[in-house]
Formats: structure tokens, sequence, C-alpha cells
């Protein structure tokens, strides 16, 4: 069984032009009508999206607000832990809405983006109307991980400003966040309407829900069948998130890659490794992490540990820092110098963009997943 070959993904990590990586997934979402403004990713479609009993609700809200068909006047926070698909719901409805309502504007964002562009709004006030309006004058707002602004008091003040002004022009904000965002409740109590109405919650996915996104996700790479005992194996052992089922099936796919037939001993094999990274982590050295990154985006060492800031070499500088925290027990300081950083600050603010990638690129996961087989492999 072969993955797809290398390809244009429609939407590579955009900070990577200057390469592609090993596999991509089609989509079935025309990127030529996305406004390039929408800052929407247009591989994470409804279609993509597997809907069980955990999620459908969530699944139908969203669907009502593309379409328009739910009451645009109401604000929708979709909730619930890390890697159950709330990221990709967002991007969906934001595509969905482009392809039907093309003269509307869209415009997806982070939290953490929100949060920098309101901290320069602070820094400099005199372009604060400016900043103010282009959210002001948007149709379909949405925001990734509203948690982030729990610690932010003046900026949730803000925020509860902007939403308001969306609500009275009747357009519309979908927000997602880890958890019901306490810092709203005054706001949303003004609204007089069922809790249920504008919060929805994704839950763990159930067993027949994981193994249908394990079919699904193997159907887009483009593999063969997988024995259905082995998805039967991944599916009871990963209870926890869709991003550990992907992860975990990322990893079984590199290990066919290297050779492994996809059986149980290899499943077994794969899941036992995952839990178990912490207790090798002491056996990788940061120079063997370098090279096989290093080798894998065809970069040299030296541009690898330099201060290069065009994106081929940043984005795998990025990448192999967030491995070597995730493999090996060094400090933030050690790691940042090994490659060629002084500042710890460096490595934590590499880790945090790898992650928030992670949330919605599977390609990247892909690449991640590949790189920590290699390194495992031999162990």
């Amino acid at each position: 069984m072969n993955p797809l070959d290398e390809c244009g993904n429609k939407n590579p990590i955009r900070e990577s032009h200057a390469f592609h990586f090993p596999t991509a997934v089609p989509t079935s979402t025309s990127t030529s009508r996305i406004p390039p403004i929408s800052g929407l990713n247009p591989a994470l479609t409804f279609d993509r999206f597997v809907v069980g009993q955990s999620n459908r609700e969530t699944y139908e809200a969203a669907i009502g607000i593309s379409n328009q068909t739910r009451n645009v006047e109401l604000p929708l926070i979709i909730y619930g832990g890390v890697g159950l698909g709330k990221t990709h719901l967002l991007h969906a409805i934001g595509n969905q809405f482009c392809e039907q309502y093309f003269d509307q504007k869209v415009y997806c964002i982070s939290a953490e983006k929100f949060l920098d562009n309101y901290f320069r709004l602070i820094a400099n006030p005199q372009k604060s109307h400016k900043l103010r309006q282009q959210y002001h004058n948007i149709d379909l707002l949405l925001i990734d991980d509203i948690h982030l602004l729990a610690r932010h008091e003046r900026i949730q003040e803000e925020f509860v400003c902007l939403i308001s002004h969306l609500n009275r022009q009747k357009q519309q904000l979908v927000c997602t966040c880890d958890r019901p965002p306490q810092f709203l409740e005054d706001f949303l109590s003004t609204l007089n309407l069922p809790k249920g109405d504008l919060i929805t919650e994704i839950r763990p996915p159930e067993f027949e829900l994981r193994i249908s996104i394990l079919k699904q996700k193997l159907e887009e790479r483009n593999w063969g069948p997988v024995p259905l005992k082995v998805l039967r194996y991944l599916a009871k052992h990963l209870t926890k998130h869709i991003r550990q089922l992907e992860g975990t099936l990322n990893r079984l796919m590199a290990e066919a890659r290297l050779g492994s037939n996809l059986d149980l001993q290899v499943a077994r094999r794969v899941i036992e490794g995952s839990e178990s990274e912490s207790s090798i982590s002491n056996t990788i050295p940061l120079e063997a992490i370098q090279e096989v990154v290093a080798r894998y985006f065809h970069i040299t060492l030296s541009d690898l540990c330099s201060r290069k800031r065009a994106r081929r070499f940043a984005l795998p500088r990025q990448i192999g820092m967030y491995l070597a925290r995730q493999l090996t027990s060094l400090s933030l300081k050690k790691i940042g110098i090994g490659f060629g950083h002084s500042h710890h600050s460096t490595v934590v603010r590499s880790c945090q963009r790898i992650e928030y990638l992670l949330k919605a690129d599977l390609v990247l996961n892909q690449s991640i997943e590949a790189l920590k087989a290699e390194l495992t492999h031999s162990l």
C-alpha cells in the first residue's frame, strides 16, 4: 500500500511556500471562490467532518449558520476539549458561507492574532478607529480559542464591545474555546435566550465515530484497506480526541513506509511507543533531531540552526524545536542554544506556533509523525 504521492496542496502551511511536504489531501472546496482576506483553510470543509452522536448538535448548529438558516443575530460559541474538531467546524462554516454568499465578507482569525492586533491598538491609539472598522465591516467573524482572552480584562471589554456591535448590525460571530467563556456570561445573559442557543459543546468521539474517523482519514490519504481488527484496536485504545487518532494513524502509516506490515502487532507497538515517548526521551540526542529535520526539508544543518528568517528555514527550525521539546528532556534554554538562539522564549514561541498549526493542518501532522517515527524507529 502506498500513500499519496507528493502534490501541491491547496493550502499548505502558510509559512512554507518555498517547499512542499511529502503528502497532501485533496479538497472539494473551490479555493478560487474564497476571498483572499478570509483567513480560511479551504481543506477544512463540512464534507470532511465525520458526524456522530457526540458532535451532531454542534454540526447542525454550524450548518445553520453557514446557510443563514439560524438566527443571525446570535453569536455561537463552540466549546470542548483539545482536538475534537472545533477548529475544523469553524473553518467549515466560513468555507460554506463563502460558497453561498460570495458578496459578503468573512474573516477567520485566531485569538492569538486578535490579541496581537489589540495590543498594537493599545500601543498606537491613533490607529484604533481603523482597526475597529475592519472588524465592524465583516458579515461573518470567526475567532478560534477565545479562552486565551480570559487573562486580559481590557481586551475582554474590547471584545464585548465588538460582539455587541456585530449583534446590533445583525452580523454573525462564531467562536471556539476549550471551556465555557465565563467572561462573557454577563453579555450572554442580556440576550434572554436559552444557553443552548448560544453555547454548544463537542464531546469526545464515541467508539463507532472513532472507527468512522479512522476510515475517512485512510480514504483521504488514498491508502488501501486496513484490517478492521486493527482499526477497532486503535479505536478501543485511543479515546481522548480526534487529534490523538490522527496522530497515531500518521505514525502507523510512517511505520508502513519503513517496511512494517499494518497488523495488530505494529498497531500495538505504535500505541505503546506513543505512551512511552517520555521514557525514551533521554535516548534521542538533539543532534539526531536536527539531522533528520534538515534532511527531511532538504536544507543544511547550518541553515537550520541559523537566524535566517526565510520561510523555508524558519518553519523547519520551529518544527525541530518542537520535536526537541517533545522527544528530549533538555531545558528550553539548551534547546534554544542548540538551534542558534540564546533565549528560551524563542523555543516557547516556536512550540506554540507548531501546536496551533497542528490543529488544522493535516500535512504538517503527517510530516511531524513521519519525523517522530524515523527518530524512534530504532529505539
